[in-house]
């Protein structure tokens, strides 16, 4: 099953990374060993957590009128 979802904040990118990995039945932790990156680092994203580098990417990208969409497929997620 493919999802998407329209990412416009730092929060939908953080939701989208969230629900991807749910889709996937991981943890943060198994994220984190799978993709390298620090566990507390994938907690603040996926809790929305500003950087003033998010900041500026989003307001960069609402001044041009720009809106990102993630798309992400489930099928390949244990269960599914």
């Amino acid at each position: 099953m493919d999802r998407w979802s329209r990412i416009i904040a730092p929060e939908d990118l953080g939701e989208t990374i969230q629900a991807a990995r749910m889709d996937r039945g991981w943890s943060q932790r198994d994220l984190a060993r799978i993709s390298g990156i620090a566990q507390s680092a994938i907690s603040d994203m996926e809790s929305g957590k500003h950087t003033l580098y998010a900041e500026r990417l989003f307001a960069l990208l609402e001044e041009c009128g720009v809106t990102l969409r993630a798309e992400w497929t489930t099928d390949d997620a244990p269960g599914s």
